[in-house]
């Protein structure tokens, strides 16, 4: 899952930007 957050950090994007903020957070809880 890593891997794919880097590679979308590449190609940021406003939807992919919200959407990488919420699966980090939803990570860090789940963490």
């Amino acid at each position: 899952m890593v891997e794919k957050a880097y590679k979308f950090r590449f190609y940021p994007t406003p939807e992919q930007e919200s959407r990488l903020l919420r699966t980090l957070g939803c990570v860090r809880l789940v963490y």
